[in-house]
């Protein structure tokens, strides 16, 4: 039988997981001695070394030994376009001052929006392009971006327009989120403010289509349960899914108008009612956990991720990339994951590549090797899966492909 001609394979792997599979033991469908071979950027099969060889031809081969293939990470939360830095402000938290108190004091996010304010358009482009490539190096293939540096209308659609260039240009899938709602721009009622969020930039986000989710930070100090839920409902009536930073400081509430509204995601959750999280097994919230968001708080709370786990739920791990909380590798989440949280290697697979490609809708275009699916993958310097937790993730990225295309080769970003 002539062997198939596709556009790359990708063979000899240690381990290739697909998340393919009901493999009882780690539900990862681990294939050892294995590759993938694509074609017009999907999944054509993942099968071992062997099959794919006595299958298929190619031009473009790439040698996977002592390595394992993965599905691209998927962060599902960042607050990536920003201009400025708070280390001053992580130096305060060392000393004992609350992140609340911070931002009550007008720092915290209102200093990065003064500066993201100041900033043009262009140098948001830029910064915003450099973390992008960092993200790449360190295997995630699709990335969530948020706005909410802005807090007034021009200023968010600066930063949507910015993150809506950097997905026109950039070779990481982009996924765009308005956030107006992050915090209460100084002199300004809440009340009136939540009208401006709700009657002036929703409407005017959504008829541009610059952004496919809204996000609202529930919490007390920012907004209340019920001003969360009156501007995630007007976002559900204009077509946006929902996502809500619930209950990070607090039980705020936030957890329960996810449920209430059967929004996609509530993130953080270090506060969440145990009955709350019991009802996300019906209402299908995807609970978004950020462990390095929790030690960046320093305060020592942290989302109880093993309780999700034993309800069920598909637990989803991001890095909430932010001027408090200046991480980019979902594989140093995979670390903090496994020590904070007590999560398993498997756990934190799916949790960066299945669960969270849920977490923004996607799971049935990326987050597993299925036949048919976007080919996103990355090959690890890495002996078995077991490494995903294990190591803190310096140095094993190899090679990265996105949509089939090679992006990443050696560590480093394909110019």
């Amino acid at each position: 039988m002539a062997k198939k001609q596709v556009d790359v394979l990708v063979l000899n792997s240690n381990e290739t997981i697909t998340l393919d599979s009901p493999d009882t033991e780690t539900g990862l469908g681990i294939i050892d001695n294995g590759g993938v071979a694509i074609n017009q950027g999907k999944i054509v099969l993942a099968a071992s070394t062997e099959l794919l060889e006595r299958k298929f031809r190619s031009r473009t081969i790439i040698d996977a030994e002592d390595e394992i293939i993965l599905p691209g990470f998927v962060d599902p939360h960042t607050h990536l376009v920003f201009a400025g830095a708070r280390d001053a402000e992580f130096q305060l938290r060392i000393e004992g001052v609350s992140y609340m108190d911070v931002l009550r004091k007008g720092g915290g996010i209102i200093e990065t929006v003064n500066r993201t304010r100041q900033a043009s358009a262009e140098s948001l482009f830029r910064s915003g392009k450099q973390r992008l490539d960092t993200c790449l190096e360190f295997g995630s293939t699709t990335v969530e971006i948020k706005s909410g540096y802005g807090l007034r209308d021009d200023e968010e659609f600066k930063i949507l327009r910015t993150v809506d260039r950097l997905k026109k240009n950039h070779r990481c899938r982009i996924v765009p989120t308005f956030m107006g709602a992050h915090a209460v721009p100084p002199g300004e009622a809440s009340s009136e403010y939540v009208l401006s969020v709700i009657d002036e930039m929703l409407p005017g986000i959504a008829r541009a289509g610059l952004a496919e989710f809204c996000d609202v930070f529930c919490e007390q100090g920012a907004f209340d349960s019920l001003e969360s839920g009156r501007i995630l409902g007007k976002a559900l009536k204009l077509g946006l899914r929902l996502k809500i930073h619930a209950d990070q400081f607090t039980d705020s509430g936030g957890a329960e108008i996810a449920n209430k509204l059967h929004a996609t995601t509530a993130d953080h959750l270090v506060h969440s009612p145990a009955k709350q999280l019991e009802k996300m097994a019906e209402t299908k919230v995807v609970p978004v956990v950020l462990p390095s968001s929790s030690l960046s708080a320093l305060t020592g709370e942290k989302a109880d991720a093993r309780s999700m786990l034993t309800l069920g739920l598909p637990v989803a791990l991001g890095t909430d990339f932010s001027p408090s909380n200046w991480m980019l590798g979902q594989l140093t989440v995979a670390a903090l994951a496994s020590r904070e949280l007590r999560m398993t290697a498997s756990e934190i697979i799916r949790g960066i590549t299945i669960n969270a490609a849920r977490a923004l809708g996607l799971e049935k275009k990326v987050g597993s090797l299925h036949v048919g699916k976007d080919a996103d993958l990355v090959t690890l310097r890495a002996p078995s899966h077991k490494w995903i937790g294990y190591t803190y993730g310096e140095r094993i990225v190899d090679n990265v492909l996105i949509g089939g295309e090679w992006v990443v080769r050696d560590g480093r970003r394909i110019p």
